[in-house]
């Protein structure tokens, strides 16, 4: 019965050749097309030997119809997998293109009401009245507050779609600081500081997604610190990172609101407005840059909320977002 041997290397080579043609991974087809070949080589061993019995081809036989049917489990279920993948991303990049055009409808005309209301509240076209300055600056918070949100739900979409990149230049923080700290002075009725002391810090990284982060933390202190008098932007050069913190002297949390600061659509307060999606960004802006976020709150002694920014090179900085968002 050596032709039966001889007819089950034929089929190991052509199972050699079916799995070498499949839609697998370089080193999934080596294996397979070895694993097949070393049959091929047996059954025709046992072809050629005396001592070939029909049991030894019966053997080798359901080695091969076994090593076969498990193969193809194996390539269906992959290929399973990867049309789901396919299927959630192009999900994702047309949910983060739906975003993208309605951020961009809703920044344009709000750019323009802000840009409106900053020259009334600069008097430029003429004098106001107590009143209507105070309505003034309520339509220009309204405006920013709504196109930081647009912001945060265009960069969130983005990195959920895994089609976002940082453009990384060299940034000066306390250059950044202070823009950010101006534009909240001229939105809030509170006191604003700025401590940096030294040299101005500077480090490799995304400018306007750190200006982001900042501007998301001090709203964050603005919206939720009740009787706050003094929003203080810290930053301090420590080791070999950077550290931003934005402190507050308002009521501070406990433990359990603590816990609900970085989840989606939890601000922390109940029954108050806020969606928490400004935090969650924060986080995972840091996160792209090689740092993280940290939160120092005691109640009734106010707020801290830190950010570090390891100082690194732009290379490394690449390397690490593009290892989160993988």
């Amino acid at each position: 019965m050596k032709w039966l041997c001889y007819c089950s290397a034929a089929g190991a080579i052509l199972g050699l050749f079916a799995v070498w043609r499949m839609p697998l991974p370089l080193i999934v087809r080596s294996i397979g097309a070895a694993f097949f070949l070393v049959l091929a080589g047996l059954f025709i061993f046992c072809g050629l030997a005396p001592s070939g019995t029909v049991l030894a081809a019966l053997i080798f036989d359901t080695l091969a119809i076994g090593a076969m049917a498990a193969l193809f489990v194996v390539v269906r279920f992959w290929l399973s997998d990867r049309a789901e993948i396919a299927r959630l991303r192009n999900i994702a990049q047309r949910n983060a293109d739906q975003i993208s055009v309605v951020s961009h409808e809703i920044r344009t005309p709000l750019a323009l009401i802000r840009g409106a209301s900053d020259l009334l509240a600069e008097r430029s076209p003429g004098p106001l009245t107590d009143s209507q300055a105070r309505f003034v600056r309520t339509i220009s918070g309204n405006c920013h507050a709504v196109i930081a949100l647009a912001e945060d739900l265009l960069t969130q979409a983005r990195i959920d779609a895994g089609m976002f990149e940082l453009h990384l230049h060299r940034v000066n923080l306390r250059t950044l600081a202070a823009e950010v700290l101006a534009e909240h002075r001229q939105l809030h009725d509170m006191q604003f500081a700025l401590d940096c002391p030294g040299a101005p810090p500077r480090v490799w990284a995304d400018g306007a997604l750190i200006r982001q982060a900042m501007t998301n933390l001090i709203n964050n202190a603005v919206a939720h610190a009740t009787n706050t008098k003094l929003i203080t932007l810290r930053i301090v050069n420590a080791d070999d990172q950077v550290l931003v913190s934005v402190s507050d002297d308002g009521e501070g949390m406990d433990e359990a609101r603590r816990r609900e600061l970085f989840k989606r659509f939890s601000s922390g307060r109940p029954l108050q407005d806020g969606t928490g999606l400004g935090l969650v960004i924060t986080r995972q802006i840091v996160q792209m840059h090689g740092g993280d976020v940290f939160v120092d709150s005691t109640p009734g002694r106010g707020t801290t909320m830190l950010f570090s920014l390891p100082e690194q090179s732009p290379e490394r900085v690449l390397s690490r977002a593009a290892a989160g968002a993988s």
